[in-house]
């Protein structure tokens, strides 16, 4: 029975199409090696959105190639293989097949071919998501699963590279995503992560103008044994009144918004080809937080934007304190090949992107930190991931004066992204706890369970 290992990088789109081609390859026969150096194929699932990503790929590919032992198969998959695919097989010569985004449903015939001694490149589109309910391994903790609810996307921004690499906009079905659902809460999932490049868009292609993933999360809401759904990259331009109501009303829809905006000053976004202005997304936060008082947001930026100057960057500071938004991420702009933006003048050097970076942070972090400190001494329901050893875990040890506690997330965290909930107590994995925050720090927050509530499936 051959054996294949994998390597996952990038976002969890990606790692969803990683778990798609473990499950196809294991129905093949294949078996799963958690060694690569044991495998007789290695698969690197890679990310090209930004240039660290593409470097962080790279690496990999070549570590790999350094490792690669006599008869063992090297495929390369996802964006960076889409993008730069028959570069990449004549630039590293030991890769011997490549699998593009549009392509995972064939992975299986890719890596037989590749050990009959061929080297095939697969790159095409599927003309449905290829993730219309195709089996998975799901390698996430076991009481969460992403959910893949569409594929590609047809927005312009003019920074971004990945309708190129993953095509237009195509919403799942509305039963294919509620059969999956019900398939991942029977595997033991009670929160489920609903992700696309722009998750409230679901629907538009389909003919549904308004309302589309608000009805398919009251679908969603009656799953038996599904606790929590969570709704991960929200479009501002696709968010409508239908959506808002549904995290408000329905109890298991976490009270949670991810929603990139990317800049603030309208003549940033108008570069950018993003849609409205700074003002616009105040009222529309604050529509978020007048019909969803308990909710948590969360948004990311991007710094050094080419022809962002000074005044740009100052209105973007003061928005932030005027938003007061839970969680603030920032990447410095990364010019990608092929995008409009890379042939934009008035790029930003390096030392103004990094200065810039600095004092945003800087604003994002006294803004949270006023809404973070509003949480301290409150009760709440926390998933517990795990126990954890905290020898690698500093702030945690000295604020709960233990050696090991356990780690979860609350509605107000989302996996990998936000941090957690350190707490002390008892508790079991993969299941609820009530517990009290009494600390917080810049990403964590501190506590104790107050009452053993275990919710089984």
């Amino acid at each position: 029975m051959p054996s294949v290992a994998f390597v996952s990088l990038g976002c969890a789109k990606n790692l969803v199409d990683t778990e798609v081609m473990i499950a196809t390859l294991a129905s093949k026969g294949w078996q799963l090696e958690t060694d690569a150096d044991r495998a007789d194929t290695v698969v690197i699932n890679t990310c090209a959105f930004i240039d660290p990503a593409k470097a962080e790929s790279t690496q990999a590919i070549l570590d790999q190639a350094t490792r690669k032992q006599p008869g063992q198969q090297l495929i390369v998959a996802g964006c960076l293989a889409q993008r730069y695919g028959a570069q990449l097989q004549t630039l590293i010569p030991e890769i011997d097949g490549i699998v593009g985004t549009g392509a995972y449903a064939g992975i299986a015939e890719v890596l037989e071919e590749a050990q009959a001694g061929r080297a095939p490149v697969r790159l095409h589109f599927d003309a449905e998501p290829v993730h219309d309910f195709l089996p998975r391994l799901v390698t996430t903790p076991r009481a969460t699963a992403y959910l893949k609810i569409a594929e590609g996307c047809d927005h312009p921004c003019t920074f971004c590279i990945i309708p190129k690499l993953r095509g237009a906009f195509r919403s799942r079905g509305p039963d294919s995503i509620c059969a999956e659902a019900r398939a991942l809460v029977q595997g033991g999932a009670k929160e489920l992560i609903l992700i696309a490049q722009d998750t409230s868009m679901w629907g538009r292609d389909l003919g549904l103008r308004r309302g589309g993933l608000a009805r398919v999360l009251e679908r969603l809401h009656e799953i038996e044994g599904l606790e929590w759904i969570r709704l991960l990259y929200l479009y501002p331009a696709t968010v409508d009144h239908e959506l808002i109501s549904a995290i408000a009303t329905l109890p298991k829809v976490c009270k949670y918004m991810d929603m990139p905006l990317q800049h603030a000053h309208p003549d940033v976004l108008r570069a950018m080809r993003r849609p409205s202005n700074g003002e616009r997304y105040l009222q529309l936060i604050e529509e978020f937080r007048t019909r969803v008082p308990e909710i948590t947001m969360r948004s990311t930026f991007i710094v050094g934007f080419p022809g962002e100057r000074d005044e740009h960057a100052a209105y973007l500071e003061e928005w932030i304190g005027r938003a007061r938004l839970d969680r603030v991420g920032f990447f410095e702009y990364s010019a990608e090949e092929g995008t409009p933006a890379a042939e934009l003048p008035n790029s930003v050097a390096v030392r103004k992107r990094r200065e810039r970076l600095i004092r945003l942070r800087e604003a994002a972090r006294v803004a949270s930190e006023a809404t973070r400190r509003t949480r301290r001494g409150r009760t709440v329901r926390v998933l517990v991931e795990e126990s954890r050893y905290l020898r690698e875990y500093d702030e945690a040890r000295r604020r709960l004066n233990v050696t090991r506690a356990w780690f979860g997330r609350s509605e107000g965290e989302a996996p990998g992204v936000d941090g957690g909930i350190f707490f002390t107590g008892e508790a079991s994995a993969g299941d609820f706890s009530d517990v009290r925050l009494n600390e917080h720090g810049a990403f964590d927050f501190f506590g104790s369970a107050v009452a053993r509530e275990r919710c089984a499936v």
